[in-house]
């Protein structure tokens, strides 16, 4: 009797561990499956992300590498700061930019104070032309200015391989919205009038004005859709 006992308690055993051996582990193949899911969807979501992007101009390319290699050297304790002074404008054109005592190469800004929102354009313009890719050209929209100084001027002087694209309103303030191109090379100083401006004006006659987008009478606009 003890004997049949052991022999069922034996062969009890032999199967259990025979199934153990050979059925598979349903957890874990589901899991599995979910991880192959989530990465295979992580991925396709990526790549409409990168649809979904707005093809960088050349020079916004070069501001954003220029932006990654700033944040890099702000963790290089070997860095060696270089300050000058930047003009920075504000988001608005019209409110008053800052006029920053920094190190361009990794961003650090030891003093600032306010500065006009003219100059800061002005400054913003030259700084945008001396740190323009090789042959790019650089385009400047505006609603408010209506002239260059001599700061600008010099700037193209002394990167020949720039040009300049410029988008204004031919109103002063208001008007059409037309633009002008100033080719690469051109000895821009000698444009300069006697108090050492150049008006878009002035350079839209050399140099061909182009209408954009003409302006639209509000009240003849109602007065359609009505």
């Amino acid at each position: 009797m003890k004997a049949n006992r052991v022999l069922t308690i034996v062969f009890s055993s032999a199967f259990i561990v025979l199934s153990a051996a050979f059925l598979p582990a349903p957890n874990a193949q589901v899991v599995r499956a979910e991880e192959a899911t989530t990465i295979e969807g992580a991925s396709d979501t990526q790549e409409e992300n990168k649809e979904d992007e707005p093809e960088l101009t050349e020079e916004e390319q070069a501001a954003k590498e220029a932006e990654a290699k700033r944040k890099a050297l702000q963790n290089d304790p070997t860095h060696i700061h270089h300050f000058k002074w930047v003009a920075i404008m504000n988001e608005s054109e019209s409110a008053e930019g800052t006029i920053n005592y920094m190190c361009p190469e990794c961003g650090k800004i030891w003093y600032f104070r306010p500065i006009s929102a003219y100059y800061a354009f002005q400054g913003d313009v030259a700084r945008r032309i001396e740190t323009a890719p090789e042959n790019a050209t650089v385009k400047v929209k505006t609603s408010v200015f209506i002239n260059f100084n001599k700061q600008v001027m010099q700037a193209l002087e002394e990167r020949p391989d720039v040009s300049l694209y410029v988008s204004f309103l031919d109103g002063e303030y208001k008007g059409n919205r037309v633009s002008f191109v100033i080719p690469a090379g051109e000895d821009t100083v000698s444009l300069l009038d006697e108090n050492g401006y150049a008006g878009f004006l002035f350079l839209g006659g050399k140099y061909g004005l182009t209408m954009e987008v003409p302006m639209v009478d509000e009240g003849a606009e109602e007065k359609a859709s009505e």
